[in-house]
């Protein structure tokens, strides 16, 4: 197939990457340009505009910030891509996927939300899990290029357009959460006067156990430079869940103005892991 990528973030170079190491023909657009050196060199083609990475395309992938950025894409796709079916990987919300598979679909082009569950090293690795939402047709087309970024066994059809994007949003609720969890276990800890490092050993053996397997290290240095999810995306994504939500999320919103706290600390850019560390250190004496 002829695969237009859009969007070359983090996670986004190493999905393009494994497309321009397959047999399908790729054609890449970031809005900051300069990122695809890489993916030229591996035989994928760098467009200067979204109306000339798209134009012919078969299949176009999304991997945008949030649904902002969609919104400010999706038009030149829909003018240029005809018959296309897009693969949506951004993490945008339920409402807003359905929002885009409408527009799709009035335009004659098919749409999937199909976000993506991991970081840098699975997407390097292609063992991401990918969660699709949309009908099987669209889902049977889609799966030869998702299964080269995604393990074959966690690409997983959840239902109709939308469906995907809700699960993505439960799963990095739960992320943020426990990133603020833990800060606050930490700073309890502190007030009652137990040292860092002891704690920090004792709650790996809690349930607080997956995240600080990945992030202990830059809890223990303060250094969250080596971002591989990032707060400015945390934030995004709690915000969105709070938003889809029917109900109100009070343990959720706390956590969103927690992540917002940090990036007004200035954060921004850096891992969500140092949500964790700016609410362990936030009233800290001298600090």
């Amino acid at each position: 197939m002829r695969v237009a990528f859009l969007g070359l973030g983090r996670i986004g170079i190493p999905m393009a990457t494994h497309v321009a190491r397959s047999e399908h023909e790729l054609t890449v657009w970031n809005r900051s340009p300069g990122k695809a050196a890489e993916l030229v060199s591996l035989g994928a083609t760098e467009a200067s505009s979204v109306a000339d990475a798209v134009t012919g395309a078969d299949l176009v992938v999304l991997m945008l910030f949030g649904p902002d950025a969609v919104r400010e894409v999706l038009p030149e796709v829909i003018s240029h891509a005809a018959g296309a079916l897009v693969v949506d990987a951004t993490t945008n919300g339920p409402a807003a996927a359905r929002e885009f598979a409408s527009s799709c679909r009035e335009a004659g082009l098919r749409y999937v939300d199909a976000p993506v569950a991991g970081s840098i090293k699975p997407a390097t690795d292609g063992t991401l899990g990918v969660f699709v939402g949309g009908s099987v047709e669209d889902y049977e087309q889609a799966r030869p290029v998702l299964e080269l970024w995604g393990d074959p066994d966690r690409v997983l059809r959840v239902g109709d357009v939308g469906s995907a994007s809700a699960l993505k949003l439960c799963v990095n609720q739960g992320l943020g959460v426990m990133a603020a969890g833990v800060g606050e276990s930490l700073r309890l800890g502190r007030d009652l006067g137990l040292e860092r490092e002891l704690l920090l050993t004792v709650l790996s053996q809690t349930a607080y156990g997956w995240f600080l397997n990945q992030k202990l290290p830059m809890l223990q240095s303060d250094d969250y430079s080596g971002t591989t999810f990032s707060v400015d995306l945390m934030a995004k994504d709690l915000d969105l869940a709070v938003r889809a939500a029917g109900t109100d999320l009070e343990v959720t919103r706390a956590a969103y103005d927690q992540a917002r706290r940090t990036l007004a600390a200035g954060h921004s850019g850096e891992d969500y892991a140092a949500i964790a560390g700016h609410i362990a250190d936030e009233g800290e004496a001298g600090s």
